[in-house]
């Protein structure tokens, strides 16, 4: 959460660098909405992938009666990455990224 408002006040202050009540209309409109894009974009790229490992090992230990997949978080990370290639960590963003985006502009 922190990640997002120091982006999304940079990014703002980067497209609107004058007063706010400068820009009216569309302007401001389209100003505000690429921030929050560039925002949601920089936070997902970082984050995504600790939310991938963390939703493995919680479902991973919530099975009752099997072995673990995984032992260790590190352990969960290697696994993804050996199994999945450079990009399996970002498997399942494309659904976060469309709803980053909708969530943006409206």
């Amino acid at each position: 959460m922190f990640t997002r408002v120091v982006f999304f006040d940079k990014t703002k202050n980067w497209l609107m660098p004058y007063d706010s009540s400068k820009y009216s209309g569309f302007d401001y409109f389209w100003r505000v909405a690429c921030s929050s894009v560039i925002c949601m974009s920089l936070t997902l790229g970082l984050s995504y992938p600790f939310e991938l490992i963390h939703t493995r090992t919680c479902s991973d230990m919530s099975r009752k009666g099997q072995p673990r997949l995984f032992t260790t978080t590190f352990d969960c990370f290697n696994r993804t990455n050996l199994d999945e290639g450079r990009w399996g960590t970002y498997k399942g963003a494309e659904v976060a990224i469309a709803t980053s985006l909708l969530r943006a502009t409206f």
